[in-house]
């Protein structure tokens, strides 16, 4: 009963709800897994209609999403081109992954995975970095994606600078793309 106390203000069977789902059993609650994890969409980005009546509507959408799971915050023992170190320490959120296996899970043509990357880039969203062979641990060349920048725990995305309609691009947040 003294557990219940917590729940001051809550609906009428709230709690028990919670209690059943995070204590079914006897077993202590588990906090989410990295599995559970999700991909932030701001509702600014929600709102505009330019987006969500544009890019959003596009199959090259799905592309972008699964890209984007794909974003390097840690150090990874199976990190061939160095992301962690190459983009995230600078500041920048890049993904790597191969095109076959973006095609395989997208099921589709490798062909039209290119042609979404292609558009996506030209859309602004995304930029597009290669690593050559002499430069990764397995002397493969690595397509890197870009989509945006990570300083002091503030995330800035290339998609919401695209759609804010905002001249404020506040350019301090691309530390390495400013240079082009």
């Amino acid at each position: 009963m003294a557990l219940r106390k917590f729940f001051v203000g809550v609906q009428s069977g709230q709690s028990e709800r919670y209690f059943r789902r995070h204590y079914d059993a006897g077993g202590n609650h588990v906090p989410p897994a990295i599995g559970d994890q999700y991909i932030p969409i701001q509702f600014t980005l929600l709102d505009n209609p330019e987006f969500r009546n544009g890019l959003m509507t596009k199959a090259r959408f799905r592309t972008y999403l699964l890209l984007r799971r794909y974003v390097v915050r840690a150090r990874s023992s199976h990190d061939p081109s160095y992301i962690f170190d190459r983009y995230w320490s600078h500041g920048e959120l890049a993904a790597s992954i191969k095109l076959e296996k973006l095609a395989e899970k997208l099921n589709l043509p490798k062909s039209t995975v290119s042609d979404h990357i292609r558009q996506l880039e030209k859309d602004g969203v995304i930029e597009v970095d290669t690593i050559e062979p002499s430069e990764a641990t397995d002397n493969v060349q690595h397509l890197v994606f870009v989509f945006g920048t990570c300083f002091k725990g503030r995330e800035r995305w290339f998609i919401d600078e695209v759609f804010s309609g905002s001249n404020d691009k506040d350019r301090n947040f691309r530390p390495r793309r400013n240079n082009k």
